[in-house]
């Protein structure tokens, strides 16, 4: 009997170490209520823009142009960290509708994440008042920042 009780506690032991002895990874979800930009869970590598590239080099963000440009007003590291941690308002199906006579031309950024094969795609359109992203979870956002937080 002791021997089954033993048996059944050693099957049992890697959820108890799990459970008791490893700490959980934070859940970058629930730093905001509103939906982020990137994927939170997935491990950025680089964002590729239409002039420039900000990309992960053995741990390092940095940039890499694409024309002749003067000096970067923000670290690599600080600008992925942005884009990171970009969070919006939700544009339902509706509200995108009514918005759709003000959208010009859409613009495009690849973002790669470690393990993936495809880049992630985001279209984006800037309005007067605020930029229109679309998210890694294919939702419309609504994100007021200055233009140079994000395109320094």
């Amino acid at each position: 009997m002791l021997s089954v009780i033993a048996f059944i506690g050693v099957l049992n032991l890697p959820t108890l170490i799990k459970t008791y002895l490893i700490e959980p990874e934070p859940e970058l979800q629930a730093n905001s209520p509103y939906p982020y930009l990137l994927n939170p869970t997935a491990e950025l590598q680089a964002l590729h823009f239409t002039k420039w590239s900000v990309v992960q080099e053995n741990g390092y963000w940095v940039y890499q142009m694409k024309e002749s440009v003067s000096e970067q007003s923000v670290s690599a590291q600080e600008l992925s960290q942005r884009w990171q941690q970009l969070v919006g308002t939700e544009v339902d199906s509706q509200t995108y509708t009514d918005l759709t006579p003000q959208l010009n031309t859409p613009h495009t950024i690849e973002v790669w994440y470690q393990d993936q094969e495809e880049p992630q795609r985001i279209t984006y359109y800037q309005l007067p008042e605020f930029w229109l992203l679309k998210n890694w979870n294919d939702q419309w956002l609504a994100v007021s920042v200055d233009r140079d937080f994000l395109f320094p």
